[in-house]
């Protein structure tokens, strides 16, 4: 009975590690072809293109501006985040008149929201939107330039990206980038001029 018992014992214990290492064969390759990626885009790599529907009621195709203008790509939080309205709004003295760069700023806000968004910066009397607010809801634009926030997934904000900027040169090859870990922070006007002015 005592050896038997044993072989009992034995047996379970020797199945249930083969069914562990069965599931964990067979989920483990789900898991990660659903994992987003974090790794952002390097300077000097080509910027992927896009079509994104804007506030305006426009689909800006990333790829148009390419051999005649510099771009400049802000991806911001969500329009409920009060560090991402103040930099947004900010960013309306960043180009200077006729000049040859297109500024987008990219979020997983709907775009009712976005053009929300619009109306209520345009309302602090400090002029309207001078640029667009591009929606990517799915956040697949997000995922693509490698900014996403994995903090936030499965929560209310799922798919935002950490605040971040990318400078591209006329080619539209990433001549510059800043992405913060501190959603608090963000560079400047004058840190963003000075990229720009310093890019081909």
């Amino acid at each position: 009975m005592k050896v038997s018992a044993r072989l009992g014992i034995g047996t379970m214990f020797f199945l249930m590690l083969l069914c562990t290492s069965f599931f964990a064969g067979s989920f483990a390759p789900v898991h990660a072809v659903g994992k987003s990626n974090t790794t952002p885009l390097a300077v000097g790599a080509t910027a992927p293109d896009f079509s994104l529907a804007s506030h305006d009621g426009k689909t800006v195709k990333l790829s148009a501006g390419r051999g005649h203008a510099k771009t400049v790509i802000v991806f911001y939080r969500g329009s409920w985040c009060p560090f991402c309205v103040r930099q947004l709004s900010e960013l309306r003295a960043l180009i200077q008149p006729g000049e040859h760069v297109n500024l987008y700023a990219v979020s997983v806000d709907p775009v009712e929201k976005s053009k929300a968004l619009a109306a209520k910066i345009a309302s602090d009397g400090k002029g309207a939107m001078n640029y667009q607010l591009l929606s990517d809801p799915n956040h697949a634009i997000i995922d693509a330039w490698g900014v996403h926030d994995p903090a936030y997934d499965g929560k209310q904000f799922d798919g935002i990206p950490h605040p971040a900027i990318f400078i591209l040169d006329t080619k539209g090859r990433i001549a510059w980038s800043k992405i913060e870990p501190d959603y608090k922070k963000r560079p400047t006007n004058a840190d963003l001029r000075a990229a720009l002015d310093a890019t081909k």
